[in-house]
């Protein structure tokens, strides 16, 4: 069966594109070769940054004074954050977020990159903005940064959780596993190995456990939380590391305990996998 003559051209221009890319001809000659095949510039194949820039191109006009009005707004806001009276500047670090959130659950259907780009955002928002607020008043002390952790944590596992999102949900339990490591570093600075074991080990089963039961409504979460499982599993090796604790028998219990890991995932592949996958 004869190949129609469109899939042909394009079959052609595709292929030049490739030695593009590849170099294995000079830039005119390839831009000489699809002028050959192509109708209209306009269908020749770009990179990502094509893309990009015949978007901007074909942007109205509505969408142009748009994005620069946000962009004008970001920079007075920033500018002036700290001339705002205190529960102006809540205000602004709440709404802020909030509002990166709604557009990040907006459009999670229907354009999931976009999704995860307003959600990477309201992450980063709420970490620098909620930090600079606590450093304006003087509060950035531990007990002030613990405390944005946490906030940050509980609403990124919130948030992650709703909307579906398991990396998020990972950001908010890693976050949690940040702040208990400092709290254990202050309460307990003279900890021995068997003692740190105790701290991390328990929670770690905790956790499995936690996978299998939500699983069953809550499939991302499972996995998420089977993961943050196995982070807490070797936490004790990576806590005794960072304030040397027993450093000597670090590797050995490292070895042993991926030991440990791989048998018993082994022997429960069947289980753990259904609720994974």
């Amino acid at each position: 069966m004869a190949m129609p003559e469109d899939e042909k051209k394009k079959m052609i221009v595709n292929e030049i594109e490739s030695w593009r890319r590849g170099k294995l001809l000079p830039e005119q000659y390839c831009d000489f070769l699809q002028n050959l095949y192509l109708d209209d510039l306009e269908d020749r194949p770009t990179g990502v940054m094509g893309t990009v820039v015949r978007r901007v191109g074909q942007a109205t006009a509505k969408q142009w004074i748009l994005v620069f009005g946000i962009f004008v707004l970001s920079c007075l806001f920033v500018l002036h954050f700290s001339a705002f009276p205190l529960a102006m500047q809540i205000s602004v670090t709440a709404l802020g977020t909030a509002g990166f959130i709604v557009a990040g659950a907006r459009w999670r259907e229907t354009l999931p990159p976009r999704s995860y780009f307003m959600l990477g955002l309201s992450m980063i928002y709420l970490l620098i903005a909620g930090a600079s607020l606590l450093a304006l008043h003087g509060w950035l002390n531990d007990a002030g940064a613990m405390l944005l952790m946490m906030a940050c944590a509980l609403i990124w596992i919130v948030c992650g959780v709703g909307l579906r999102v398991g990396l998020m949900h990972a950001f908010g339990w890693l976050a949690m596993i940040a702040l208990y490591a400092l709290m254990l570093a202050r309460q307990a600075p003279n900890a021995n190995g068997v003692e740190t074991q105790l701290f991390w080990v328990p929670a770690s089963l905790l956790f499995g456990w936690l996978s299998w039961f939500v699983h069953v409504k809550l499939r991302s979460a499972g996995g998420v939380l089977l993961a943050i499982a196995i982070v807490l599993w070797f936490m004790p090796e990576v806590y005794s590391a960072v304030y040397g604790i027993d450093v000597q028998w670090i590797q050995v219990e490292l070895a042993a305990k991926a030991v440990l890991l791989g048998i018993g995932m082994y022997r429960l592949r069947k289980k753990w996998m259904e609720w994974v996958v």
